[in-house]
Order: C-alpha cells, then sequence, then structure tokens
C-alpha cells in the first residue's frame, strides 16, 4: 500500500529554497506571536493550555497541511525534483498505492512542523521565565497526530483535483468553517432575515459543517470518560477513509501530461 520512493521524495521536496524558506518563517512566526504578548505582561497570569490546544487543534494541522503538502500531490508541473523520475524507472504504481503514500508521508510532515513550532514555543516560554507555567501531556500529543492524519486525508482530497479546483475548494471550505463564524460576530444580536436569527443561524451552519469536515479528536474525553463515546472516533475514522477513497477516485478519472496539469 505504500511507494518507498514516493514516501521520501514527498520529504525531499522540502529541501527546495523556496520550501525551506517558507518553513522556517511559518515555524518561527506563530510560536513568537503567541510568546510576544507574554513578554510584554510578565505581572499578568495566563493559562497556557489553550495556547497548547491551539497547536495541536484542526485548525493548525490544516493550514500546515496545506502549505507543506499540497503541492506534491498530483502536481506534474514540477519535475526536476526526481519523484516522477523514480516512479518512471520503478515498477507500474497504482494510485491507491500514490494517494495513501502521499498521506502518510504528508501527515508525518504536519507531525514534525508542529513539533518543531512547539520545541520553539518552549524555548520561548522559557526565556521569559514562564517555563513552569507549561505543560503538554499525552493526550495532546496523541491529539496533534491524529488531527494530522486526519486533516491531511483532508488536503490529499482536495489536492487531487486539478490545482485551480482544490485551491477554490480549500479557500471555501476554511472559509465557511473558521473565518465565517468570525466574521458573524460583528453582526448584532437583533439582526433578524425574514424572522429569523441570522447569526446564530449562521454560526450553527458554519458548525455543524466545520464538525463534518474535520471530526476532531480529543483522546482526554475518551480517557476521563466512564463510559466509552464512540461517534466521535467513528466519525474521523469514516471521514478519514472517505477522503482518502474520493481522491483516489480522482486520481483514476484524471490524465497527466508532462507538458501541463
Amino acid at each position: 500500500m505504500i511507494n518507498k520512493a514516493v514516501f521520501l521524495y514527498t520529504f525531499l521536496r522540502l529541501a527546495q529554497p523556496t520550501t525551506v524558506i517558507k518553513l522556517v518563517l511559518f515555524v518561527l512566526a506563530i510560536p513568537t506571536a503567541l510568546v510576544y504578548p507574554l513578554h510584554q505582561a510578565p505581572d499578568v497570569s495566563v493559562d497556557l493550555e489553550p495556547l497548547i490546544s491551539f497547536f495541536a487543534s484542526p485548525v493548525m494541522t490544516l493550514v500546515v497541511s496545506f502549505m507543506f503538502v499540497s503541492s506534491s500531490i498530483g502536481n506534474t508541473k514540477s519535475l526536476d525534483d526526481g519523484e516522477y523520475l523514480a516512479l518512471l524507472f520503478s515498477r507500474p504504481l497504482h494510485r491507491s498505492t500514490y494517494i495513501f503514500s502521499k498521506w502518510l508521508a504528508g501527515s508525518i510532515l504536519v507531525c514534525a512542523v508542529i513539533g518543531l513550532q512547539l520545541i520553539y514555543f518552549i524555548i520561548l516560554i522559557n526565556m521569559i521565565g514562564r517555563g513552569a507555567q507549561f505543560s503538554m501531556g499525552f493526550t495532546d500529543t496523541i491529539n496533534l497526530a491524529l488531527n494530522a492524519f486526519g486533516t491531511t486525508a483532508l488536503v490529499v482530497m482536495i489536492h487531487a483535483f486539478p490545482a485551480k479546483i482544490g485551491v477554490i475548494l480549500f479557500a471555501a471550505l476554511f472559509y465557511l468553517s473558521f473565518a465565517a463564524p468570525l466574521m458573524v460576530q460583528l453582526i448584532p444580536n437583533t439582526a433578524l432575515f425574514f424572522g429569523v436569527d441570522f447569526r446564530n443561524t449562521v454560526k450553527t451552519a458554519c458548525n455543524v459543517l466545520r464538525a463534518f469536515m474535520y471530526s476532531p479528536i480529543d483522546m482526554d474525553v475518551y480517557l476521563s470518560s466512564i463510559k466509552m463515546v464512540w461517534l466521535p472516533a467513528v466519525s474521523f475514522v469514516s471521514n478519514t477513509a472517505l477522503y482518502l477513497c474520493i481522491a483516489v477516485v480522482i486520481m483514476n478519472k484524471r490524465e497527466f501530461f508532462y507538458t501541463n496539469e
């Protein structure tokens, strides 16, 4: 199910200078932006638990996956990185194997990028003297890994489409799931649309879409609950499998040429 050449060359794409620069800036920027307000207000007590949860959240894993995995899915324009030469001189490759290899490599890559951010975040927290407030449990690590696998499957599906369609689809999903609920907060509570509370209706619809599309996993719920809750776990596994199956179907329907995408 996994092709070694595709798996390894997915990581080698990071060696390109533009990708390295983007990776370094991304890893450094977010922890610095989070720690800077804490440094400016040393006497203010802040709970760091939400910040840890933010790194392992679906929105973070989704953004990282889109930035560093998307260009390696079905991209026939980048022929200078060795991946396609490896495929040409190896045995025939099922497109399902290609998708699963990209998904596994991409998920590991997302975990590595966010892991680097966390390491840098820990360094900064200790430099400003707040290291004692920091704690990251085993469940946070598991949440990061599982959310990385889930959101990377979604990104692999999106970028199995031709590039323009994939970008539009990602932008629409991201806006409806995360940006729209924040923007709708600007609408007064009393605003009605045909007698319906427009603000709460939009928030509810966006929350339902986000829960359906991302199905995040929180291991604290499973470890602390007396009775096993199966629905979130089933939703997570079924969504991930569905995204990968759709990606395989799309890749089987597409035709690739070395001159265009």
